[in-house]
């Protein structure tokens, strides 16, 4: 049996209310959203309390003490060493135990062959089906469109499920399927919940229902020479990111898994009080980093696309948001997402930041980091808006907005 922490800490989780179903008030269940510890926890409202004390401060007596003040209930040691243990047992407590568990996750990670992605049923399709679920989104019965004789170079797409970015990833990839294809695409994807506080690639191939893609090792080994670091020291939070693999199932089913490398790096929020500066001041500056990549390219010649794999707003009650989603409310939140959207194409990347910052991202913009060094490491590019798109699910209180973006080169 592994010992306690004297101190218990909480991780980081998500709480939200539940009906018991017998009408005896609420419950709640806690969640990981870094996915690490993979279970559920259901907890009362005092049990909830308890875990609120344990911050890493206080031992086992003090919350005793604190929770006998304010509830004038006696917490027996004995109760309070079983939920300790339950919750370190499922990891949802930064302990010695979880460090281990973390560690060889990692380990096995990078002893894996390639990162490999869910089955087909992930992506809703059925087995064997997957480039038909592709080919219905992106063309829906139609013929793939006539060729385009232009420089496609960057592309925005969403990273929802596909049946709800249906219509942002049907016009950003017909115009792949339209023009010259890459023999390199830079996926650029957002770290919702990883490690990272800047910018973390990873070396390994990419291995999906559709086949396996090679990294370009030599181009991230050139990326690390230049800016004298190591982009992969958190490669892990790839494992359980979605955003560069949603991209690439589609970049699979329109290229050939084989015919193509990626370059996958996950990127920081840039909203923040610290810009593209890591806010623990650990790491890389994006803006470096991106402009960095984009100096290689050009110097490569390798034919290549960028690819931001962004979502826009998220907002309802699931998100904190204490109005309906109502078509003023919804009205609301186009406006908004259409002034930052209009700053990027028409100023570029730091105007688009800019709009966000400005009003401290209240529509909670998640991929504002993809989208900026995307454009940072295209300076010559063109950008276009093809289409904006909300999804929006009233029952469930929630709604994520998207949009389809090309940039175009000389």
């Amino acid at each position: 049996m592994t010992t306690l922490p004297d101190k218990p800490k909480l991780r980081r989780v998500e709480a939200f209310p539940v009906n018991d179903g017998e009408g005896r008030g609420p419950l709640y269940v806690i969640r990981d959203p870094c996915g690490l510890a993979e279970g559920l926890i259901t907890l009362s409202p005092i049990a909830m309390f308890i875990l609120s004390l344990m911050d890493g401060q206080r031992d086992l007596l003090d919350i005793q003490e604190i929770f006998a003040r304010h509830t004038r209930q006696l917490l027996r040691r004995q109760q309070l060493e079983d939920m300790v243990r339950q919750l370190d047992e499922a990891h949802f407590l930064d302990s010695p135990a979880f460090d281990a568990y973390f560690n060889s996750l990692v380990e096995g990670y990078r002893a894996a062959p390639a990162r490999i992605s869910a089955g087909e049923e992930s992506f809703g399709a059925e087995p064997g089906q997957m480039s038909t679920v592709i080919q219905r989104m992106l063309f829906d019965g139609q013929n793939t469109p006539a060729k385009i004789d232009r420089k496609l170079v960057g592309l925005v797409s969403p990273h929802l499920d596909y049946p709800r970015g249906t219509p942002a990833y049907s016009q950003a990839y017909r115009l792949v399927a339209a023009t010259a294809p890459p023999r390199r695409v830079i996926i650029l994807g957002t770290n919702h919940s990883g490690q990272a506080s800047g910018p973390v690639a990873t070396r390994k191939d990419f291995q999906t229902p559709l086949g396996t893609t090679k990294t370009d090792r030599a181009f991230i080994t050139a990326l690390e020479k230049r800016m004298g670091a190591d982009l992969c020291e958190h490669e892990f939070d790839h494992q359980r990111e979605h955003s560069v693999e949603l991209q690439l199932l589609v970049l699979q089913h329109l290229l050939g898994p084989e015919r193509f490398e990626i370059v996958p790096v996950l990127c920081p929020d840039v909203c923040g009080p610290t810009g593209t500066a890591p806010y623990d001041g650990k790491g890389i500056d994006l803006r470096s980093l991106s402009e960095a990549l984009g100096e290689l390219v050009r110097a490569d010649g390798v034919p290549t696309l960028i690819v931001a794999g962004a979502d826009l707003s998220h907002i309802g009650a699931q998100f904190g948001d204490e109005r309906d989603l109502d078509a003023a409310f919804l009205q609301e939140i186009e406006s908004k997402d259409r002034e930052a959207l209009d700053a990027l194409v028409r100023h570029g990347h730091d105007a688009f930041v800019d709009v966000l910052k400005a009003r401290e991202n209240d529509t909670r913009v998640c991929s504002a980091g993809c989208i900026y060094a995307m454009m940072t490491a295209l300076p010559g590019g063109r950008a276009e808006l093809l289409t904006y798109h909300q999804a929006v699910n009233r029952e469930a209180g929630n709604g994520v907005t998207c949009a389809a973006v090309a940039v175009w080169g000389e």
